[in-house]
C-alpha cells in the first residue's frame, strides 16, 4: 500500500511578525506560562513525538508552528530569527524563505497543545499527567510547583503544599507578640525589640541581689545613692538579712566610696558569723526539694504504669487493624471480581439481545421470502394446469402438452433469474445514487464496529471501502478506504484512514493531476466535537492522483491516523452505539465548471 502524506495545512491567515501583528489578533493564539521564550517546548512528553510535530530549525517539538511555501513547519521564534537575517533558506531543502508566504498552522498547533505530557515537578515526585494545553492550570495547584513566599521581606520560594507550614511555623518574617508587652512584631526583629526597645523586658538588678527588674526601674536604681541596701548571698534560701537595716551604716563614711566599702564589710561579717544558720537554710531547702523530687518519682512511677498499660493494648490494637485491613482487602477483591462478572453478563447481555434483534429480522425475511416462493409456486400450478388441460396448437404444434409446459416453465424459470439479477443490479445503483453527494463531502457510517474491527485483527476482512462521492455532478469520482486494525506502520496499534480517486465517467474532461486538498476526520459524536483531522495536499508526481487506467488508484492518506486507545476510550465520544463516523472534504473553491 503507497502511503502519501501532504505537509500543507489549513492556510487561514497570513504569517505576521511579532512587531506586525496586532494585538489581539486571532492568528496568535497563545499558551501564557507555558511558552518558551525562544525555540520549541522542552517539555518532557509521555510518547516519542512524531517527527512532523518538531521544528526544522531547533528540533523541539513546535511551540504556535508556522508553514513556509515549502511545506516545512517552524516555531513562531525560531522563523522570526531566520526572516530577521535576509537571504535566509529553509535548513530542510534550502529554498528561500519569504515572510509574505508563511502561515498560521493552526491545525498542528491543536494538535501538539493535545499531546500528553509530564507535570513539570515529575522529578520533584508529581505523577500526574495532561495534555500540554492543560499545563498551565495544573501548575496553579501542583503541590510540587516553587513558589516564594508570600509575605513582604521574605524571598524564601518552598514547594505550593509546604506554603502553609512555612507562613505559620517557619518563614523568618512571620508575625509574632513580645511575651512582655504584647506588641506584634516580626521574628527576625523579636530579639532586637525584646533587647532594645520593650519597655516591659526584665534585666538583671544593679544592686546584684539576684532580682530581675523591668527597664525603666534599671535607670531609677542606676541613680539611687550607694547607700542602698545590700543582701545576703543566701537570700534565695531564705536569709533576711539587709546591710541597710544596720544601725551605724551610713556614720561609717560620709562618702560614696567609704559607704561601699562600709557594705561590703558588713556583708562579709554576716557571712562568717552565719555560717549555722546559712546551712541549716540551705538543708532546709534541700529537704524541700527532696520531698519534691520524691512526689516527681512517685507520679513518673504511675505514669509509666500507665504507659505499659498502653504498650500492653498496641499489639492487640495492630492485630485488630490488620485483621481489619485483610477483611477490606478480600472484600475490595470480592467486589471487583462481581463488577468483573456483572460486566462479562452486561456485554453477553447485550450480544444476546443484538442476536435475538438479527434472529427476528432473519424470520421476518424468511416469511416473506416464503409467502413469495409460496405465492410464485401457486401461479406456476396454475399455469402448468392450464398448459396441461388447454394446449396452443401454435406454440406445441406436434408436441405433447406436459412437455411443452415444463419447457415453458424452465423459460420462465430462466427469465425470472435474469430479471431478478437486474432488479439486484438497479437496487444497487439506486442506494449508491441515494448516499452520493455531489459537493465534494462524504459522511460514511460504520455500524458493527466491534464485529468488523474483529474481522480485520483475525484478517477476514482487512479493510472497508465506502461508497463513491463526486466533486461536482460531472467531477471527479472518489471514495475513502479505512483500516480498522490498522496498516503499514499503524498494524494493530491505530486506525488508518486513505483516499481513492476512482475511475469515473467524466475523466476525459478533467485536468489531470488531482490537486485539490483533502481533509480527512474521524468524528466526535459527544457534546465537545473534538474531531482528530488531518489535511494534506496531493503530490502531482504520485501515481495516486493520475488519470486512472483500472477501477481505482492507490489509495493515499494516514496510516497512523488514530491510536486505537484514544479511539476506543470511553472518555472520548467516537464509537456510540457500535458506530463510528468517518468525514472526507475536497477542496472545491478552485475547482474547474464544466
Amino acid at each position: 500500500m503507497a502511503t502519501e502524506y501532504g505537509p500543507d495545512r489549513s492556510k487561514s491567515c497570513l504569517y505576521q511578525s511579532p512587531k506586525e501583528s496586532p494585538s489581539g489578533s486571532n492568528c496568535r493564539p497563545l499558551v501564557p506560562g507555558v511558552e518558551p521564550l525562544e525555540g520549541g517546548y522542552a517539555e518532557e512528553f509521555v510518547q516519542p513525538v512524531d517527527d512532523k510535530y518538531r521544528c526544522e530549525h531547533c528540533s523541539r517539538v513546535l511551540c504556535n508552528a508556522r508553514q513556509t511555501e515549502c511545506g516545512h513547519r517552524f516555531c513562531e521564534s525560531c522563523l522570526d530569527t531566520l526572516l530577521r537575517i535576509g537571504g535566509q533558506a529553509c535548513p530542510a531543502d534550502q529554498e528561500p524563505l519569504d515572510g509574505t508566504e508563511v502561515f498560521n498552522d493552526n491545525c498542528c498547533r491543536k494538535e501538539v497543545l493535545r499531546l500528553m505530557i509530564h507535570c513539570r515537578n515529575h522529578k520533584a515526585g508529581c505523577k500526574q499527567q495532561m495534555v500540554l494545553s492543560g499545563l498551565e492550570a495544573h501548575l496553579k495547584t501542583c503541590p510540587f510547583q516553587q513558589v516564594q513566599c508570600t509575605r513582604s521581606g521574605c524571598s524564601e520560594f518552598v514547594r505550593q503544599r509546604d506554603l502553609g507550614d512555612h507562613l505559620t511555623n517557619k518563614c523568618k518574617h512571620r508575625e509574632v507578640k513580645c511575651k512582655y508587652c504584647q506588641k506584634e512584631t516580626t521574628l527576625a526583629q523579636l530579639q532586637t525589640h525584646e533587647t532594645s526597645e520593650c519597655p516591659y523586658s526584665l534585666r538583671a538588678s544593679p544592686k546584684n541581689c539576684g532580682a530581675h527588674v523591668h527597664r525603666p526601674e534599671i535607670k531609677g536604681q542606676m541613680s539611687e545613692s550607694p547607700k542602698a541596701e545590700g543582701c545576703c548571698k543566701f537570700s534565695s534560701y531564705g536569709c533576711t538579712f539587709k546591710v541597710g537595716d544596720l544601725p551605724g551604716v551610713t556614720a561609717m563614711s560620709t562618702s560614696e566610696a567609704g559607704v561601699a566599702k562600709g557594705l561590703i564589710q558588713r556583708t562579709k561579717e554576716h557571712e562568717s558569723h552565719s555560717v549555722e544558720q546559712h546551712l541549716l537554710l540551705v538543708l532546709l531547702k534541700n529537704k524541700a526539694l527532696e520531698e519534691k523530687v520524691a512526689e516527681l518519682e512517685s507520679e513518673v512511677t504511675e505514669k509509666r504504669k500507665d504507659l505499659q498499660q498502653l504498650a500492653n493494648q498496641i499489639p492487640k490494637m495492630e492485630k485488630e487493624m490488620l485483621s481489619t485491613g485483610q477483611s477490606v482487602t478480600r472484600s475490595e477483591i470480592k467486589l471487583n471480581q462481581s463488577q468483573k462478572t456483572l460486566t462479562v453478563h452486561t456485554d453477553k447481555l447485550q450480544q444476546v439481545e443484538r442476536e435475538l434483534l438479527e434472529r427476528g429480522k432473519l424470520e421476518e425475511d424468511l416469511k416473506q421470502d416464503i409467502l413469495a416462493v409460496r405465492c410464485s409456486m401457486g401461479n406456476l400450478s396454475s399455469r402448468v394446469s392450464v398448459l396441461e388441460n388447454g394446449p396452443s396448437p401454435c406454440l406445441y404444434r406436434g408436441a405433447s402438452s406436459t412437455a411443452s409446459a415444463e419447457h415453458q416453465v424452465i423459460q420462465h424459470d430462466r427469465m425470472l433469474s435474469v430479471h431478478e439479477v437486474r432488479l439486484a443490479e438497479i437496487d444497487l445503483r439506486f442506494q449508491l445514487l441515494e448516499t452520493a453527494s455531489y459537493n465534494g463531502k462524504l459522511v460514511w457510517k460504520i455500524r458493527d464496529y466491534t464485529r468488523r474491527k474483529q474481522e480485520a485483527v483475525s484478517g477476514k476482512t482487512l479493510s472497508l471501502y465506502s461508497q463513491p462521492f463526486y466533486t461536482s455532478s460531472f467531477g471527479y469520482k472518489m471514495c475513502a478506504r479505512v483500516y480498522l486494525n490498522g496498516d503499514g506502520m499503524g498494524k494493530s496499534t491505530h486506525l488508518s484512514l486513505f483516499f481513492v480517486v476512482m475511475h469515473g465517467e467524466y475523466d476525459p474532461l478533467l485536468p489531470w493531476p488531482f490537486r485539490q486538498k483533502v481533509t480527512l476526520a474521524l468524528l466526535d459524536q459527544g457534546p465537545s466535537k473534538k474531531h482528530v483531522t488531518d489535511l494534506f495536499k496531493p503530490d502531482p508526481d504520485s501515481t495516486s492522483f493520475r488519470k486512472p487506467h483500472t477501477d481505482m488508484n492507490i489509495a493515499s492518506g494516514c496510516p497512523l491516523f488514530v491510536p486505537q486507545p484514544v479511539l476506543e476510550n470511553e472518555m472520548h465520544h467516537y464509537i456510540k452505539d457500535d458506530t463510528i463516523f468517518i468525514k472526507v472534504t475536497v477542496d472545491v473553491s478552485d475547482s474547474l465548471e464544466l
